[in-house]
C-alpha cells in the first residue's frame, strides 16, 4: 500500500461506514430480507455520531435514519460493493460513497419512487417517515482527510482491511471507521509514506489544520490515546513531551511552528496545567530529588530566593523558621561539622552556586570568620586539620590573596606562615 498513514486509516474508516451504513439503508429495504428477518432483529435506532456521541475533529457527526443490519446482508453472500456502487472509482475522502435508493431496489424490489400499486413500505427501513413519506434524510459530512478508495483498492485492500469485520455489524458508526494505528500498520515509511500531511489536510506552510475555521464547535485536531506514535496530548504531556520531541521531533513540527516551544520555554507563556493545584506544598521533593528542571522556567533568585525569604525560609536573621525547625529549609544537622553526613560542606564543595542562589557571603562569614576581622565569625576553619602552611594553603594565597582576607586578617595568625 502506498496511499498516506492517515488518509489510508481515514479512507479505510470512510470506505467501511459507506460500506456499512449506505448499504444498510438500502440493502434493509429488500422484501426478501425483511421477511426473514424475525419481529425486532432490525434495529430501530438511527442516530450514528462519532465516538462518545461527540464527533471528532475527523469524522464529523453523522445521522443515518434508517434501519439496517450488515450482518444479515453479508450473511446472504452480499458483497460491500453491490450496494456501495462507486466505491471502486472514488478518488476523494469527500465522495459521497453510501448507496442510493435504486441500488437498494435491486433487491428489495422498485420503491424509489413509491410503488404506484400497493402500499408503501418506507417506514420498514426509514426511522422518520409521515404520511408515507420520508421526513430525515442522510446527513453525513465528509470526513477531514485526504483519500483514495481506488488507490487502495487496487493494491491489495478490501474492506475489512480498514472497517474491520462488519459480518457481526448491525447498523454502523463512526466508530467503525478506521483509526491511526490501523493506517500505521502500512504506512510505515516503507511500504507507504508515514508523514502526518499524507492523509491530513496542511495548510499553505505545510502544517496541519487542527480547527475548522467555519465551525467551532469542531474538535481541535489533537493526538489522542489512541495515536500510535505514542504522542497523546493528555495531562501528563506537559511533563513527558521532551522524550517524543527528542525521539521525532519532525512529529512536533506537523502541527506546531518554533515559537509554540520558544513561547513556553523562555517563559513567555506559562500553561496553567504545568503543576497540580496544590503544587506549592510538594514541590520541594521534586526540586531536591531534580525530577523536573526547574530552571527551565524559574529564575532561583527571583523565584525561588524571593519566596523563601517571605516564608522565612532564607539567611536573614528576620526568619521565622530556625535550622533546627521542621519547617527549615534544610534538614536537621545541616550545619554540622564536616566530615558529618548531613555536613552542609559537601553540597557547597559540590557546587557553591545553588548555595549562592539563598545565601549571601554573610552567612558563611558568620561562622568561618576569624574573630577579628571586619564581619567577626565563630572562627571554625572550612579547611580541615592542618591545613594553614600547607602547599595547598601556600598555592591558593599565591593565587589570590584577596579570597583569604574575606575570613582572615593580615595579621590572623593562620595566615602568619603564608
Amino acid at each position: 500500500m502506498i496511499a498516506p498513514q492517515n488518509n489510508m486509516h481515514m479512507l479505510r474508516n470512510w470506505v467501511g461506514l459507506a460500506c456499512a451504513l449506505g448499504g444498510i439503508a438500502l440493502a434493509a429495504l429488500s422484501g426478501d430480507l425483511l421477511q426473514a428477518a424475525p419481529d425486532g432483529e432490525i434495529p430501530a435506532t438511527a442516530a450514528v455520531v462519532g465516538p462518545g456521541q461527540l464527533g471528532s475533529a475527523v469524522y464529523p457527526n453523522q445521522l443515518i435514519p434508517v434501519r439496517f443490519d450488515h450482518s444479515r446482508h453479508l450473511g446472504l453472500g452480499m458483497q460491500c460493493s453491490q450496494c456501495h456502487t462507486n466505491i471502486g472509482a472514488s478518488t476523494r475522502a469527500t465522495d459521497l460513497n453510501f448507496p442510493t435508493g435504486k441500488s437498494c431496489d435491486g433487491c428489495h424490489g422498485a420503491q424509489h419512487p413509491k410503488p404506484a400499486n400497493g402500499p408503501d413500505n418506507c417506514q420498514i427501513c426509514h426511522t422518520q417517515t409521515k404520511a408515507g413519506r420520508v421526513t430525515a434524510g442522510l446527513s453525513a459530512p465528509a470526513p477531514k482527510l485526504i483519500f483514495n478508495h481506488k488507490l487502495h483498492l487496487d493494491r491489495g485492500a478490501d474492506c475489512g482491511t480498514c472497517h474491520g469485520d462488519m459480518s457481526k455489524v448491525r447498523l454502523a458508526t463512526t466508530d467503525h471507521l478506521p483509526r491511526e494505528q490501523t493506517c500505521l500498520s502500512c504506512h510505515d515509511g516503507k511500504q507507504a509514506r508515514n508523514t502526518c500531511g499524507t492523509c491530513h489536510p496542511s495548510d499553505n506552510a505545510g502544517r496541519l489544520v487542527t480547527r475548522d475555521v467555519v465551525d467551532r464547535t469542531v474538535p481541535k485536531l489533537i493526538p489522542s490515546g489512541l495515536s500510535a506514535w505514542g504522542a497523546a496530548h493528555d495531562l501528563n504531556f506537559v511533563e513527558d513531551h521532551r522524550g517524543i520531541a527528542k525521539a521525532n521531533p519532525g512529529l512536533c513540527q506537523s502541527c506546531h511552528d518554533e515559537s509554540f516551544c520558544t513561547d513556553c520555554h523562555t517563559g513567555t507563556v506559562r500553561p496553567m496545567r504545568i503543576h497540580a493545584s496544590d503544587y506549592l506544598t510538594a514541590h520541594a521533593m521534586d526540586a531536591r530529588a531534580a525530577t523536573q528542571d526547574c530552571q527551565s522556567c524559574h529564575r532561583l533568585q527571583s523565584d525561588c530566593l524571593a519566596c523563601h525569604e517571605r516564608l522565612g525560609f532564607g539567611s536573614g536573621p528576620d526568619r521565622r523558621f530556625g535550622p533546627n525547625s521542621a519547617l527549615s529549609f534544610h534538614p536537621q544537622g545541616w550545619a554540622g561539622p564536616p566530615g558529618s553526613q548531613q555536613a552542609h560542606a559537601m553540597a557547597a564543595q559540590r557546587n557553591i552556586g545553588t548555595c549562592a542562589s539563598c545565601h549571601t557571603e554573610d552567612t558563611c562569614l558568620s561562622c568561618h570568620a576569624t574573630t577579628s576581622v571586619g564581619s567577626p565569625g565563630l572562627g571554625v576553619s572550612p579547611h580541615g586539620a592542618a591545613f594553614a602552611g600547607s602547599m595547598r594553603c601556600q598555592t591558593l594565597a599565591a593565587q589570590n590573596r584577596r579570597v583569604c582576607l574575606k575570613c582572615h586578617v593580615p595579621a590572623d595568625p593562620h595566615i602568619e606562615c603564608m
